[in-house]
């Protein structure tokens, strides 16, 4: 098995097998975009789960789009396999790591199947492929880490972050800054692991205080799994934030992300969307690394474009009301200067 880096190892058809979730598939575009702009005629097909389909369909750097919904069970992998194998993918890349996206990208027929070292791959998945990346750290930002897989390939060059662009759910921003009258300040509380996120009453009173403060609108947001936490979110705020949480479809979030003037958030989904569309991001971080999941390219500082904020010992309780509100508030006058 081959981990060496070749400059004339860009086959014409690629297959990228990550099928989500949202944060992942967005930082794993980096990868898609590094191959057409190394060699634009290269057909680029993306395996996905339907939560995270927005973000590939109707992306200038992805040719065709396989869907694999979830709970189709064996017929819905016999049939993506089955859709796989008739484009004849030269090369098929695990960008997931697991058991499950490297049986995908094996079964797709592909004669080369690009894969993680063995020490950053999951569920022995690293047995699947026919080469690998370089070995490198496990802390390291995932985009770079996705970036190392079109390096293998001889493509070199910055990260450049690209997302689709929705008509109608650019116009339905737009409408919605122009109500709210400014561009907002999006709050979001919601996160996949429960221990990474900070309390829904933290939020909702650092909410009320950016109301009081009155330097832009107040927007929660979030995906109707994160209803509960919104609702004690705006028990705590009181009045004067807007309820968008569960109410926007992923296109119509990313397109009032671009026009946001601050997103506030955990360790989550629309964090990589604000830092993807370059919306000023202050992002809450306990037990995660920040070094590897966080904003990318964020720092400590609060004149930069994207802040982390880490809780002492990893306890997102650690993190106070007071300290996040401060962060915020200089953020929004760094923006505003």
């Amino acid at each position: 098995m081959s981990s060496r880096s070749d400059s004339a190892g860009l086959p014409a058809r690629v297959l990228v097998v990550r099928l989500g979730a949202i944060g992942d598939v967005v930082n794993a575009l980096v990868f898609a975009t590094a191959l057409k702009r190394a060699r634009p005629d290269t057909h680029v097909g993306w395996a996905i789960h339907d939560l995270a389909l927005p973000l590939v369909e109707g992306h200038p750097s992805v040719d065709r789009v396989h869907l694999w919904r979830r709970g189709s069970g064996g017929a819905g992998r016999r049939a993506v396999t089955r859709e796989l194998r008739a484009e004849r993918y030269d090369l098929a890349v695990d960008l997931q790591r697991i058991a499950k996206s490297a049986l995908l990208a094996r079964a797709s027929g592909a004669p080369r199947v690009l894969g993680y070292d063995r020490r950053r791959a999951k569920e022995f998945s690293w047995l699947l492929a026919t080469e690998r990346i370089a070995p490198g750290p496990p802390h390291e930002h995932m985009v770079d880490q996705y970036l190392a897989f079109a390096r293998h390939l001889g493509c070199d060059g910055p990260a450049e972050h690209l997302l689709p662009v929705d008509a109608e759910a650019d116009a339905w921003a737009a409408a919605l800054v122009d109500e709210l009258g400014a561009a907002p300040v999006l709050i979001n509380p919601g996160a996949s692991k429960p221990r990474n996120r900070w309390s829904p009453e933290c939020f909702g009173a650092l909410a009320k205080r950016l109301v009081e403060d009155g330097a832009a609108p107040v927007v929660a947001i979030g995906g109707p799994g994160d209803r509960e936490l919104a609702t004690a979110l705006l028990a705590a705020a009181g009045p004067g934030v807007r309820d968008l949480v569960g109410a926007t479809t992923l296109p119509r979030l990313i397109a009032l992300e671009r026009r946001a003037r601050l997103v506030v958030t955990g360790d989550t989904g629309p964090m990589h969307l604000a830092v993807a569309v370059g919306t000023p991001t202050l992002a809450l971080f306990g037990p995660a690394d920040p070094r590897r999941t966080g904003p990318y390219g964020s720092t400590e500082r609060t004149d930069s474009r994207h802040t982390v904020l880490r809780a002492t010992e990893g306890r997102m309780d650690a993190l106070a009301v007071e300290t996040v509100h401060a962060a915020a508030r200089a953020k929004l006058a760094n923006e505003r200067a």
